[in-house]
């Protein structure tokens, strides 16, 4: 998961230090390292704001609260995988090469940015109810691989007992991809990734460097 372009359109008052407005992607992205250091509890309102230099009235304008800001930020996260996703069902793929496809760009992004980022989808304060936009946006990504899967199966390319938490997997294989300083490049990581995910599905896994081969065609990427 990645973060959208930046907003070009300035939002609250222009700060006392002479910086450019306040925008919303620079909101978000702030509270998501403070969230990610320390933690939804641990982190206030206030700590962000000062984070950006900003009163706190400034985030209030942008966020009614802070649960809000949390359902806002896993949205905001997860919409460019999930524009990746749609996007890609448009090239009429074989289930294991969409997967490969998905595994690998997504494994990819996590690999480049920020590591605070991917943290903020595992917070245990999503479980609760308050935060049903933030769950409807991390069970699409969940849901896609799901898809890919159940699809894989019903047509002979994977065995798999246990779809839903295959899935499950599926999307936390590629956060991890962030969270180990390898010295190996983000494409080498986000390879070993896919490759280690299909390789535990596929019914013939003679057919992974086919796999991996026609998935590096499709000139698609998240960002």
């Amino acid at each position: 998961m990645t973060p959208p372009a930046r907003s070009r359109r300035p939002i609250g008052r222009p700060r006392g230090d002479g910086r450019p407005h306040l925008t919303r992607h620079e909101a978000l992205l702030a509270a998501a390292r403070l969230i990610s250091a320390e933690g939804y509890t641990g982190a206030s309102i206030r700590m962000i704001a000062q984070e950006l230099g900003v009163a706190t009235a400034s985030l209030f304008n942008l966020f009614p609260s802070k649960d809000a800001l949390l359902n806002e930020l896993v949205v905001y996260l997860a919409q460019p995988s999930l524009d990746f996703y749609r996007r890609l069902g448009g090239f009429s793929l074989a289930p294991d090469v969409a997967l490969y496809k998905s595994l690998y760009e997504e494994a990819f992004v996590v690999a480049s940015v920020d590591p605070a980022l991917p943290a903020i989808f595992y917070l245990p304060e999503l479980r609760k109810p308050q935060f049903g936009p933030a769950q409807k946006a991390r069970a699409a990504l969940v849901g896609h691989y799901r898809a890919l899967i159940g699809a894989g199966c019903a047509d002979g390319a994977f065995v798999c007992d246990l779809p839903d938490l295959a899935a499950e997997q599926m999307l936390q294989l590629t956060e991890t991809s962030v969270l180990a300083a390898l010295p190996e490049s983000p494409a080498d990581r986000a390879h070993a990734s896919a490759r280690l995910a299909l390789r535990g599905l596929l019914a013939r896994p003679e057919r992974l460097d086919a796999v991996k081969a026609q998935a590096q065609r499709i000139k698609l990427t998240i960002l």
